[in-house]
């Protein structure tokens, strides 16, 4: 009887050492889990940024991103897609998109705006929306630079946004990115960000991030109850050329860091338009999520949003 009983202790014990560690596993996250990648449509820069270097992409948006090794897409639609639920199909193998309620350039519209509602609430995998281009306000430069007077302006008005939070989505709802370049880290853009639940960052010019540490601290004092994520360009869209691999290297070591330290919630690459261009910076990206993809994160990494 004792050998029994100490038997069923051991196989009790054992299960729940199992059931604890598997517990565990479903909780750890890995920085890949953190990692997005813009999405574009196929060759969307080739008659445009790439053309006078004479680089060419025809990679897909989804082909891109399983490419650079990254489960996750903030897919920027244009109007020429056709049938969204076809052109969706391939986004159903991602983890996680975000769909764009702010086109590239800040374009919205009631109907583009409502087709990515219905699209999203047929899919599950469309975790939330995205602002791109959103405030109407100049792009180059830095937090600390002279500011402009009073509110900006933007995409869409702090009502329209607060409509948009509260609409309804699969019986709740998903948070709202907003985009914001360094030179708009500035008081003016307080009024729509409090109505977003996340903000990520971009750097148009790369001679600014030398200021990144900087311009990304005066966006915590700014926001301090949002979700962050640093936006990482692999080519300069500034002066339509390469981007120095060097910069490429700075920005994206320390987003790493803050990601671990958790002062970011993700870091999104710039774009699946450039895969496949020949571009050392995509290379030496995708190099480092080989890399450093699976490295686990510390449990209390994420910072939950708040509203």
């Amino acid at each position: 009887m004792t050998k029994r009983r100490n038997l069923t202790t051991i196989l009790i014990l054992t299960a729940a050492a199992v059931l604890c560690c598997a517990s565990l596993n479903l909780r750890a996250e890995t920085v890949r889990d953190r990692l997005w990648i813009w999405g574009r449509p196929a060759g969307i820069y080739n008659n445009t940024h790439f053309r006078p270097l004479g680089f060419r992409s025809t990679v897909e948006p989804v082909d891109g991103a399983k490419e650079m090794g990254i489960p996750n897409v903030i897919f920027i639609a244009t109007e020429n897609l056709g049938p969204l639920d076809e052109y969706y199909r391939p986004f159903e193998k991602l983890d996680r998109v975000y769909w764009s309620l702010v086109a590239a350039g800040g374009g919205t519209s009631q109907p583009a705006r409502d087709a990515a509602f219905a699209l999203a609430e047929k899919h599950e995998n469309v975790v939330g929306f995205i602002l791109d281009d959103f405030f109407h306000e100049p792009t180059v430069g830095n937090a600390a630079d002279p500011e402009p007077s009073g509110a900006f302006r933007a995409a869409l008005t702090p009502a329209e946004l607060r409509e948009l939070h509260q609409r309804p989505l699969r019986g709740g709802h998903v948070p709202l990115m907003a985009v914001i370049y360094t030179a708009q880290v500035k008081p003016g853009a307080l009024a729509h960000l409090a109505e977003v639940d996340q903000v990520c960052l971009w750097t148009w010019r790369p001679a600014d991030l030398e200021n990144l540490e900087a311009n990304f601290t005066a966006l915590e004092q700014l926001s301090p109850d949002k979700q962050l994520f640093l936006g990482c360009y692999m080519f300069d869209f500034h002066k339509n050329k390469p981007l120095p691999q060097p910069l490429m290297e700075k920005q994206v070591e320390l987003g790493l860091q803050w990601l671990k330290s958790g002062r970011i919630a993700g870091i999104i690459f710039l774009s699946t338009g450039t895969v496949g261009a020949g571009l050392e910076t995509v290379d030496w990206t995708r190099q480092w999520i080989r890399t450093h993809g699976d490295d686990p994160l510390p449990s209390d990494a994420f910072k939950p949003a708040k509203r």
